[in-house]
């Protein structure tokens, strides 16, 4: 940010400094918040804001990262872990201030950080979206905590990366900070990640498994579904019920009413029936499928899921009776992008590069129906994605006829995500499948990008 533009703003505690945008309101923060900044308010819209904090720390990287982390699910109502990566407030520099890149052509850090992504549940009842940066300098624990509308995560991104890195400590912690301020946690780490990065990586998949959770709906027989798609404008006999079990259900679930649809009963049906933008998750584990659907009616959204990642492989509750129902919810349209993520099982996960990223297409078929032979030259990280579940996933958004170029992963648990695609292979000059490890925060913002793409009739911009 140019000079021009920008306010630079002290610390409460004189600890930190930073710049902020010239429009951006910097505000006086609770004693434990250092600095905190908004951007002016707007009505009836989230206000994107930024609260950091510095606690005296002699401890991990790794163990900081698992104290914020646990903070963050703890203290948050409905806080989900949506990833966690690595990231550097500075950037590495050569002699000649030219920015140095590592192996894979990207920037290469400075020092050691972390990003953690988040959802949680704010005071007014919307679900929000934050990253905090965290990183150590100068003895101190330094976390920025940025939070946006769970849509416009994808507009600021930049700017609260450029706010967090114009960060600067002015001084050291002396005595009276550090009495009572002390982070103590220990981590586990993750061994694989450990060792292929060199550097200490704290174990992520309780978060992961905790992510997992679609949430509380109510529990619909597929003929249940199929026949609220129906009963528009349909006057239901008083004895009608008594012979026929799929409207006895419907009136137990509340969806029909004095032999009416409900007001919940007729938001389901229209949005089955007359929805413009239709999105389809189809995941599959060995040879069984399984399906999330959701139909968007304007500020709305149906949901409704079959068992997805959580119940499927990790074995998370469902229905105690019926496995094959389906879990309904109606949600705010700013909230498809949450459940997607849960139902998927996209959750924080160290993203390793495979030694063999190219493998034969039989060989990938094969160990998507279950076991198979290990791809020739594995290593430690492709034995350990090979050996885990997997739960294979495809996104379809469908609006007006016109389908939104779909996107297919696989799900490797711990190991994460991995998005699959063809390629032909340069040593071998063979078309295969091309396996190319990605973080669940782009994930995300691939949900809402396609989602808003089908909404508002524009192309995609995260392919």
């Amino acid at each position: 940010m140019s000079a021009q533009s920008t306010t630079r703003v002290n610390g409460i505690g004189r600890v930190l400094t930073m710049e902020i945008p010239g429009t951006w309101v910097a505000a006086e923060p609770s004693p434990e918040v250092e600095l905190f900044a908004t951007m002016p308010p707007a009505e009836n819209e989230f206000t994107p804001n930024i609260a950091v904090t510095a606690l005296p720390y002699t401890g991990t990287l790794a163990d900081f990262s698992r104290k914020a982390m646990s903070s963050l699910a703890s203290d948050l109502r409905e806080g989900r872990i949506v990833n966690v990566d690595e990231w550097a407030q500075r950037i590495a520099v050569n002699d000649a201030d030219v920015v140095v890149e590592d192996e894979y052509g990207l920037p290469q850090a400075a020092h050691e950080g972390r990003l953690i992504e988040y959802t949680h549940r704010n005071p007014e009842g919307e679900t929000v979206y934050g990253v905090d940066y965290l990183y150590l300098e100068n003895g101190w624990a330094i976390q920025a905590s940025t939070t946006t509308s769970l849509p416009s995560r994808i507009i600021f991104d930049d700017a609260f990366q450029q706010i967090v890195r114009s960060i600067e400590v002015l001084r050291s912690p002396n005595r009276d900070d550090v009495e009572g301020r002390r982070i103590e946690i220990g981590s586990t780490l993750d061994r694989i990640a450990t060792a292929a990065e060199k550097v200490e990586r704290e174990e992520l998949f309780e978060e992961l498994a905790r992510s997992a959770s679609i949430g509380v709906g109510i529990w619909m027989t597929g003929e249940a579904l199929a026949r609220t798609s129906e009963l528009q404008d349909a006057v239901l006999g008083r004895l009608a019920a008594a012979s026929d079990p799929v409207l006895a259900e419907l009136i137990d679930l509340g969806i029909v009413e004095n032999g009416r649809l409900s007001a919940l009963g007729e938001l389901i049906s229209v949005a089955l029936t007359e929805s413009v933008v239709r999105v389809r998750l189809t995941g599959r584990f060995g040879d069984g499928e399984t399906m999330l659907q959701i139909f968007v009616l304007g500020p709305w959204a149906v949901v409704a899921a079959e068992q997805g990642y959580g119940p499927r492989v990790l074995n998370q509750p469902w229905h105690p009776d019926d496995p094959a129902r389906f879990n309904v919810q109606v949600l705010p349209v700013t909230e498809v992008t949450s459940a997607m993520l849960r139902w998927a099982g996209a959750g924080p996960a160290w993203n390793l590069h495979l030694e063999v990223p190219f493998i034969p297409i039989p060989l990938f078929e094969e160990r998507l129906g279950g076991e198979a032979p290990l791809p020739e030259g594995a290593g430690p990280v492709t034995g350990a994605v090979w050996q885990n579940p997997w739960f294979s996933w495809g996104l379809d958004v469908e609006t007006n006829g016109e389908r939104v170029d779909p996107i297919h992963y696989v799900n490797a648990g711990d190991r994460g995500h991995y998005r699959i695609g063809l390629a032909d292979n340069p040593v071998t000059g063979a078309g295969e499948v091309l396996l190319l490890p990605t973080d669940s925060g782009f994930i995300s913002r691939q949900f809402e990008d396609s989602l808003q793409a089908a909404i508002f009739g524009r192309p995609t911009v995260l392919s």
